[in-house]
């Protein structure tokens, strides 16, 4: 009989419930995204063949890609190593004027800003873009070589 009585024991606290264990838990699940401003310019195959004889009105020479996922803003700048002017080194010059996304802006050596935003709460990925315009010089008015300016776009977030 005490064999039986110890079996009944052992199989009775089998069925009980465990005194430690909860009804409800918990699991936190969660993922960080970090900061992102970037520019991303991607000129035009002609950007880089211009005809300086015949007279161009915004041709678009490519575009800016403006990418900001902070809450605070951003800023976009742009400066022309020559100032405006499409340079054979001292042999001669093309004067252009140039648009951003067609907005008018400032051929400067010293960073200009062409857009600024301000705090927001949605991600910005957008792309725009950018157009010169010259007055063409007959070839034998300028005197033979490579006439270049270098736009550098740089973006930043507080």
């Amino acid at each position: 009989m005490m064999k039986f009585a110890m079996l009944f024991f052992f199989l009775g606290t089998l069925g009980e419930p465990n005194l430690y264990a909860a009804t409800t838990g918990s699991l936190s699940v969660s993922g960080a995204v970090a900061a992102a401003t970037a520019v991303v310019v991607t000129p035009t195959a002609g950007a880089s063949s211009l005809n300086l004889a015949t007279t161009q009105t915004n041709l678009n020479i490519g575009s800016v890609q403006e990418i900001n996922n902070t809450t605070l803003g951003y800023a976009l700048k742009v400066a022309s190593t020559n100032a405006g002017k499409l340079k054979n080194g001292t042999l001669g010059s093309v004067n252009y004027t140039a648009k951003y996304n067609a907005v008018t802006f400032t051929l400067s050596a010293t960073p200009q800003t062409i857009t600024a935003s301000a705090p927001a709460i949605t991600v910005v990925n957008v792309t725009k873009p950018i157009t010169i315009s010259y007055t063409g010089v007959p070839a034998q008015n300028l005197m033979q070589g490579t006439y270049t300016d270098t736009l550098t776009f740089s973006i930043t977030s507080p």
